[in-house]
């Protein structure tokens, strides 16, 4: 039974390590069109605080006996990466990728298997800190710079559905559907209340 939970913590933390390499060869190659001084900063920060993720968690895999060395990058997460034309989606896609990475981390820290053993707890709980850290700084700096998240554009921008509503369309047969069973449910909750 151990053998099958260390299996799955060593398949975690080398998922996770691909994405930190991944992560890093991102996050140098948006320094290439040379962006916003704050945002050179910013990039920095972010390749040093993945290399100290790299460097725990290389230090760490040995323990599993596993062999951290040419691990591949993750093909999607580059092939994502590639499509940010600009500063702001840049930006946004560090912010959207750290923090999956720092919701990642809490769900490890919730899992036993990954908190049996003491120095692993501490290297998740430091890691976790320092990309907590990491999407703070980049939120900051998308904020000086006046770039809008994701949530902020949606918010602003009509949803489809009430388009639609407002244009008179018919519901969907699965809306309408939905409503008549609300209905007939309602009627069914007057009857009992009047027996």
């Amino acid at each position: 039974m151990a053998e099958i939970a260390d299996e799955i913590v060593a398949k975690r933390l080398v998922r996770n390590l691909r994405y930190r390499l991944t992560y890093t060869k991102v996050f140098e190659s948006f320094l290439e069109p040379e962006p916003h001084p704050e945002v050179v900063k910013l990039l920095h920060a972010l390749i040093d605080a993945q290399g100290t993720a790299i460097t725990a968690l290389t230090g760490y895999l040995p323990n599993l006996g596993v062999a951290a060395q040419d691990l591949p990058l993750v093909q999607k997460l580059l092939e994502q990466a590639a499509g940010q034309t600009d500063v702001r989606s840049r930006l946004r896609f560090a912010r959207y990728g750290l923090a999956k990475a720092v919701s990642w981390y809490k769900e490890q820290l919730m899992d036993s298997k990954m908190t049996g053993d003491p120095e692993l707890r501490h290297i998740l709980l430091h890691l976790g800190e320092l990309e907590a850290a990491s999407l703070w700084r980049t939120r900051a700096t998308m904020t000086m710079l006046g770039v809008r998240e994701e949530a902020e554009l949606q918010r602003r921008s009509p949803k489809p559905h009430s388009e639609l509503a407002r244009a008179g369309h018919e519901r969907s047969p699965t809306a309408r559907s939905a409503a008549e069973n609300r209905t007939e449910w309602r009627g069914k909750r007057r009857v009992r209340r009047s027996l």
